[in-house]
Protein backbone atom coordinates (compact mmCIF):
# COMPACT_ATOMS: atom_id res chain seq x y z
CA UNK A 1 0.00 0.00 0.00
CA UNK A 2 1.22 3.55 -0.89
CA UNK A 3 2.10 5.94 1.57
CA UNK A 4 0.71 9.78 1.24
CA UNK A 5 4.72 10.70 0.26
CA UNK A 6 5.25 8.15 -2.07
CA UNK A 7 1.91 9.49 -4.47
CA UNK A 8 3.82 12.68 -5.53
CA UNK A 9 7.56 10.67 -5.84
CA UNK A 10 5.21 8.42 -8.50
CA UNK A 11 3.80 11.25 -9.78
CA UNK A 12 7.25 12.88 -10.52
CA UNK A 13 8.48 9.34 -11.94
CA UNK A 14 4.91 9.28 -14.02
CA UNK A 15 5.78 12.96 -15.77
CA UNK A 16 9.32 12.17 -16.43
CA UNK A 17 8.16 8.95 -18.24
CA UNK A 18 5.97 10.97 -20.07
CA UNK A 19 8.51 13.37 -21.20
CA UNK A 20 11.07 11.82 -23.11
CA UNK A 21 7.85 10.26 -25.05
CA UNK A 22 6.94 14.23 -26.05
CA UNK A 23 10.54 14.53 -27.04
CA UNK A 24 10.79 11.60 -29.35
CA UNK A 25 7.20 12.98 -30.76
CA UNK A 26 9.08 16.07 -31.24
CA UNK A 27 11.54 15.13 -33.03
CA UNK A 28 9.40 13.45 -35.44
CA UNK A 29 7.91 16.51 -36.42
CA UNK A 30 11.46 17.94 -36.87
CA UNK A 31 12.95 15.31 -39.01
CA UNK A 32 9.49 15.24 -41.20
CA UNK A 33 10.33 19.15 -41.65
CA UNK A 34 13.63 18.52 -42.96
CA UNK A 35 12.43 16.15 -45.19
CA UNK A 36 11.97 18.95 -47.55
CA UNK A 37 13.77 21.86 -48.70
CA UNK A 38 12.38 25.43 -47.57
CA UNK A 39 10.99 26.33 -50.94
CA UNK A 40 9.22 22.71 -51.13
CA UNK A 41 7.73 23.50 -47.99
CA UNK A 42 6.20 26.74 -48.81
CA UNK A 43 4.77 25.33 -51.78
CA UNK A 44 2.97 22.23 -50.59
CA UNK A 45 1.44 24.99 -47.99
CA UNK A 46 0.43 27.18 -50.56
CA UNK A 47 -1.10 24.26 -52.71
CA UNK A 48 -2.70 22.64 -49.84
CA UNK A 49 -4.10 26.40 -48.75
CA UNK A 50 -5.84 26.35 -52.32
CA UNK A 51 -7.25 22.80 -51.92
CA UNK A 52 -8.60 23.98 -48.36
CA UNK A 53 -9.86 27.25 -49.34
CA UNK A 54 -12.29 25.09 -52.45
CA UNK A 55 -13.31 22.95 -49.64
CA UNK A 56 -11.28 20.26 -49.48
CA UNK A 57 -10.40 18.79 -46.02
CA UNK A 58 -7.70 16.24 -44.45
CA UNK A 59 -8.43 13.74 -44.67
CA UNK A 60 -10.76 13.56 -47.67
CA UNK A 61 -12.15 10.72 -49.74
CA UNK A 62 -11.21 10.00 -53.42
CA UNK A 63 -13.89 11.37 -55.17
CA UNK A 64 -13.49 14.77 -53.29
CA UNK A 65 -9.62 14.77 -54.90
CA UNK A 66 -11.14 14.13 -58.24
CA UNK A 67 -13.99 16.42 -58.47
CA UNK A 68 -11.09 18.95 -57.60
CA UNK A 69 -9.12 18.47 -59.62
CA UNK A 70 -11.64 18.07 -62.53
CA UNK A 71 -13.06 21.39 -61.24
CA UNK A 72 -9.48 23.20 -61.92
CA UNK A 73 -8.43 20.98 -65.30
CA UNK A 74 -9.01 24.21 -67.73
CA UNK A 75 -7.47 26.63 -65.06
CA UNK A 76 -4.22 24.94 -64.51
CA UNK A 77 -1.71 23.04 -65.91
CA UNK A 78 -1.47 19.04 -65.49
CA UNK A 79 1.52 19.55 -63.95
CA UNK A 80 0.66 22.37 -61.45
CA UNK A 81 -1.99 19.62 -61.12
CA UNK A 82 0.24 16.79 -59.58
CA UNK A 83 2.12 19.11 -57.45
CA UNK A 84 -0.98 20.19 -55.67
CA UNK A 85 -1.95 16.56 -55.31
CA UNK A 86 1.38 15.56 -54.29
CA UNK A 87 1.14 18.35 -51.22
CA UNK A 88 -2.28 16.83 -50.51
CA UNK A 89 -0.56 13.63 -50.34
CA UNK A 90 1.81 14.63 -47.78
CA UNK A 91 -0.72 15.97 -45.85
CA UNK A 92 -2.09 12.95 -45.42
CA UNK A 93 0.78 11.09 -45.07
CA UNK A 94 1.91 13.73 -41.57
CA UNK A 95 -1.64 13.48 -40.44
CA UNK A 96 -1.38 9.68 -40.24
CA UNK A 97 -4.07 9.21 -42.74
CA UNK A 98 -4.35 6.93 -46.09
CA UNK A 99 -3.48 9.40 -49.33
CA UNK A 100 -6.65 9.19 -51.45
CA UNK A 101 -4.17 11.01 -54.27
CA UNK A 102 -3.45 7.25 -55.82
CA UNK A 103 -6.96 6.45 -55.93
CA UNK A 104 -8.23 4.67 -59.16
CA UNK A 105 -10.54 7.52 -59.58
CA UNK A 106 -8.30 9.76 -59.41
CA UNK A 107 -5.90 8.50 -61.49
CA UNK A 108 -8.40 7.57 -64.12
CA UNK A 109 -9.71 11.13 -63.82
CA UNK A 110 -5.99 12.82 -64.25
CA UNK A 111 -5.91 10.31 -67.52
CA UNK A 112 -8.99 12.11 -69.17
CA UNK A 113 -7.53 15.77 -67.88
CA UNK A 114 -4.15 14.80 -69.61
CA UNK A 115 -6.01 13.84 -73.25
CA UNK A 116 -8.51 16.77 -73.32
CA UNK A 117 -6.05 19.65 -71.97
CA UNK A 118 -3.02 17.77 -72.77
CA UNK A 119 0.36 17.76 -71.20
CA UNK A 120 2.46 20.59 -72.94
CA UNK A 121 4.72 22.73 -70.53
CA UNK A 122 5.74 25.95 -70.30
CA UNK A 123 9.68 25.78 -71.22
CA UNK A 124 12.26 29.04 -71.15
CA UNK A 125 13.75 30.04 -74.31
CA UNK A 126 17.57 29.28 -74.05
CA UNK A 127 20.08 31.65 -73.56
CA UNK A 128 22.25 31.76 -76.97
CA UNK A 129 26.14 32.50 -76.73
CA UNK A 130 25.42 35.55 -79.16
CA UNK A 131 23.14 36.90 -76.30
CA UNK A 132 25.90 36.49 -73.58
CA UNK A 133 27.91 38.48 -75.72
CA UNK A 134 25.70 40.99 -75.39
CA UNK A 135 24.88 40.43 -71.84
CA UNK A 136 28.24 40.96 -70.36
CA UNK A 137 28.63 44.30 -72.39
CA UNK A 138 28.69 47.32 -69.12
CA UNK A 139 25.55 49.04 -68.88
CA UNK A 140 26.40 52.87 -68.25
CA UNK A 141 23.12 53.35 -66.20
CA UNK A 142 24.22 50.84 -64.14
CA UNK A 143 27.46 51.04 -61.35
CA UNK A 144 30.44 49.31 -61.48
CA UNK A 145 29.72 46.60 -58.90
CA UNK A 146 26.25 45.88 -60.29
CA UNK A 147 28.02 45.26 -63.65
CA UNK A 148 30.46 43.09 -62.04
CA UNK A 149 28.07 41.47 -60.05
CA UNK A 150 25.81 40.87 -63.10
CA UNK A 151 28.41 39.85 -65.45
CA UNK A 152 29.79 37.31 -62.91
CA UNK A 153 26.12 35.82 -62.04
CA UNK A 154 25.11 35.08 -65.87
CA UNK A 155 28.37 33.25 -66.81
CA UNK A 156 28.56 31.74 -64.21
CA UNK A 157 24.91 30.45 -64.04
CA UNK A 158 25.41 29.47 -67.88
CA UNK A 159 29.03 27.66 -67.42
CA UNK A 160 27.59 25.58 -64.82
CA UNK A 161 24.18 25.11 -66.10
CA UNK A 162 22.85 25.94 -63.04
CA UNK A 163 19.21 26.80 -61.80
CA UNK A 164 18.12 29.80 -59.70
CA UNK A 165 18.40 28.23 -56.30
CA UNK A 166 21.59 26.80 -56.72
CA UNK A 167 23.32 30.40 -57.64
CA UNK A 168 21.63 31.91 -54.50
CA UNK A 169 22.88 29.16 -52.38
CA UNK A 170 26.11 29.56 -53.52
CA UNK A 171 28.62 31.19 -50.86
CA UNK A 172 32.46 32.56 -51.04
CA UNK A 173 33.18 29.26 -49.38
CA UNK A 174 31.93 27.27 -52.43
CA UNK A 175 34.37 28.18 -54.72
CA UNK A 176 37.94 26.81 -55.76
CA UNK A 177 40.41 28.17 -57.96
CA UNK A 178 42.82 25.95 -59.64
CA UNK A 179 45.09 26.28 -62.34
CA UNK A 180 42.42 25.09 -64.68
CA UNK A 181 39.36 27.18 -63.34
CA UNK A 182 37.09 27.07 -60.54
CA UNK A 183 35.12 24.48 -59.19
CA UNK A 184 31.75 25.17 -57.28
CA UNK A 185 30.81 23.17 -54.26
CA UNK A 186 26.89 22.38 -54.22
CA UNK A 187 25.55 21.19 -50.46
CA UNK A 188 22.50 20.53 -52.23
CA UNK A 189 20.04 20.84 -54.69
CA UNK A 190 16.65 19.97 -56.22
CA UNK A 191 17.48 16.13 -57.09
CA UNK A 192 20.23 16.22 -54.28
CA UNK A 193 17.67 16.51 -50.67
CA UNK A 194 19.80 14.76 -48.62
CA UNK A 195 22.67 17.55 -49.28
CA UNK A 196 25.17 14.42 -50.60
CA UNK A 197 26.44 17.55 -52.68
CA UNK A 198 28.72 17.70 -56.01
CA UNK A 199 31.21 19.60 -57.20
CA UNK A 200 31.19 21.44 -60.66
CA UNK A 201 33.99 22.31 -62.84
CA UNK A 202 34.35 25.51 -64.62
CA UNK A 203 37.01 26.28 -66.84
CA UNK A 204 38.49 29.34 -68.21
CA UNK A 205 36.83 30.78 -71.07
CA UNK A 206 37.69 33.42 -73.87
CA UNK A 207 37.38 36.81 -72.97
CA UNK A 208 34.88 38.58 -72.90
CA UNK A 209 33.09 35.67 -71.89
CA UNK A 210 35.00 33.89 -69.13
CA UNK A 211 33.03 32.80 -66.27
CA UNK A 212 36.29 32.59 -64.33
CA UNK A 213 38.27 35.92 -64.93
CA UNK A 214 34.37 36.89 -64.06
CA UNK A 215 34.04 35.53 -60.93
CA UNK A 216 37.64 36.85 -59.97
CA UNK A 217 36.72 40.23 -60.38
CA UNK A 218 33.39 39.74 -58.44
CA UNK A 219 35.06 38.53 -55.56
CA UNK A 220 37.78 40.73 -55.73
CA UNK A 221 35.82 43.56 -55.99
CA UNK A 222 33.35 42.68 -52.90
CA UNK A 223 36.10 41.80 -50.69
CA UNK A 224 37.24 44.95 -48.97
CA UNK A 225 34.09 46.97 -48.91
CA UNK A 226 32.39 45.62 -46.32
CA UNK A 227 31.92 42.76 -43.52
CA UNK A 228 29.58 39.95 -44.78
CA UNK A 229 26.11 41.22 -43.72
CA UNK A 230 25.81 37.22 -42.28
CA UNK A 231 27.01 35.68 -39.44
CA UNK A 232 29.48 32.83 -39.81
CA UNK A 233 32.48 34.09 -41.03
CA UNK A 234 33.61 34.77 -45.13
CA UNK A 235 33.52 31.07 -45.59
CA UNK A 236 29.56 31.43 -44.99
CA UNK A 237 28.92 34.91 -47.01
CA UNK A 238 26.82 34.43 -50.31
CA UNK A 239 28.53 34.53 -52.91
CA UNK A 240 26.30 36.67 -55.50
CA UNK A 241 24.52 39.68 -53.42
CA UNK A 242 22.22 42.29 -53.81
CA UNK A 243 23.13 45.81 -54.74
CA UNK A 244 20.93 48.94 -53.48
CA UNK A 245 20.94 51.86 -55.82
CA UNK A 246 23.89 53.28 -54.38
CA UNK A 247 26.03 50.69 -55.56
CA UNK A 248 26.50 49.20 -52.14
CA UNK A 249 26.48 45.49 -51.67
CA UNK A 250 23.59 43.87 -49.29
CA UNK A 251 22.77 40.50 -48.14
CA UNK A 252 22.39 37.29 -50.33
CA UNK A 253 19.95 37.14 -53.23
CA UNK A 254 16.71 35.04 -53.02
CA UNK A 255 15.76 32.38 -56.06
CA UNK A 256 13.38 34.74 -57.53
CA UNK A 257 15.87 37.37 -57.58
CA UNK A 258 18.03 35.97 -59.97
CA UNK A 259 15.83 35.99 -62.70
CA UNK A 260 14.88 39.61 -62.08
CA UNK A 261 18.79 40.25 -62.90
CA UNK A 262 18.51 38.57 -66.11
CA UNK A 263 16.17 40.52 -67.42
CA UNK A 264 16.70 43.75 -66.35
CA UNK A 265 19.66 43.40 -68.09
CA UNK A 266 18.68 41.90 -71.12
CA UNK A 267 16.27 45.39 -71.61
CA UNK A 268 18.83 47.12 -70.54
CA UNK A 269 20.69 45.96 -73.64
CA UNK A 270 17.80 45.74 -76.19
CA UNK A 271 17.09 41.72 -75.56
CA UNK A 272 13.49 41.02 -75.89
CA UNK A 273 12.74 39.46 -72.56
CA UNK A 274 9.56 37.19 -74.08
CA UNK A 275 9.80 33.56 -72.90
CA UNK A 276 12.98 33.82 -71.18
CA UNK A 277 13.63 33.41 -67.40
CA UNK A 278 16.66 32.07 -65.03
CA UNK A 279 16.17 28.75 -66.32
CA UNK A 280 17.31 30.02 -69.48
CA UNK A 281 21.05 30.09 -68.18
CA UNK A 282 20.51 26.12 -67.55
CA UNK A 283 18.54 25.48 -70.91
CA UNK A 284 21.55 27.87 -72.76
CA UNK A 285 24.25 25.47 -71.49
CA UNK A 286 22.44 22.29 -72.53
CA UNK A 287 20.95 23.27 -76.54
CA UNK A 288 24.41 24.91 -77.03
CA UNK A 289 26.42 21.61 -75.81
CA UNK A 290 24.08 19.78 -77.77
CA UNK A 291 24.68 22.00 -80.60
CA UNK A 292 28.62 21.80 -80.11
CA UNK A 293 28.24 17.62 -80.36
CA UNK A 294 29.25 17.18 -76.57
CA UNK A 295 28.08 13.95 -75.25
CA UNK A 296 25.00 13.59 -73.00
CA UNK A 297 26.95 11.69 -70.34
CA UNK A 298 28.99 15.12 -69.83
CA UNK A 299 26.18 17.45 -69.75
CA UNK A 300 24.98 15.39 -67.34
CA UNK A 301 27.85 15.93 -65.40
CA UNK A 302 27.46 19.33 -65.29
CA UNK A 303 23.75 19.89 -64.84
CA UNK A 304 23.31 17.00 -62.37
CA UNK A 305 20.55 16.14 -64.33
CA UNK A 306 19.79 12.21 -63.14
CA UNK A 307 18.50 11.10 -66.78
CA UNK A 308 19.01 11.73 -70.05
CA UNK A 309 15.63 11.76 -70.79
CA UNK A 310 15.58 15.59 -68.67
CA UNK A 311 18.56 16.32 -70.29
CA UNK A 312 16.65 15.98 -74.16
CA UNK A 313 14.07 18.04 -72.69
CA UNK A 314 16.22 21.00 -72.28
CA UNK A 315 17.39 20.46 -75.95
CA UNK A 316 15.47 23.60 -77.50
CA UNK A 317 15.57 25.20 -81.10
CA UNK A 318 17.96 21.98 -82.65
CA UNK A 319 17.23 21.72 -86.28
CA UNK A 320 16.62 18.34 -87.33
CA UNK A 321 19.98 18.24 -89.73
CA UNK A 322 21.78 19.70 -87.09
CA UNK A 323 23.78 16.81 -84.77
CA UNK A 324 22.06 14.50 -87.33
CA UNK A 325 22.92 10.49 -86.28
CA UNK A 326 23.96 10.02 -90.21
CA UNK A 327 26.18 12.88 -90.35
CA UNK A 328 28.97 10.95 -89.19
CA UNK A 329 28.54 7.49 -90.89
CA UNK A 330 28.11 8.37 -94.30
Amino acid sequence: MRTARQRPTGMRHGALRRAPHSNRLAAVDAYVGCGLSASTQRGYASDLAHFKAWGGTVPCSASTVARYVADFAGSLKVSTLLRHLAAIARAHVVGGFESPTGAPLVRATLRGIRRVHGTAQKQAKPITVAMLRKLVRPVPTYSALRNLRDRALILVGFAGGFRRSELAALSTGSVTFTRRGAVLHLRAGKTDPNGVGRHIAVPFGALPLCPVRALKEWIKATRHLDTCPTQGGAQTCPLFRRIDRYGHPGGGLCDAAVGWILTQRMQAVGLCTQGFSAHSLRAGLVTSAARAGVPTWAIQRQTGHKSEHMVRRYIRGLGLFEQNALKSVL
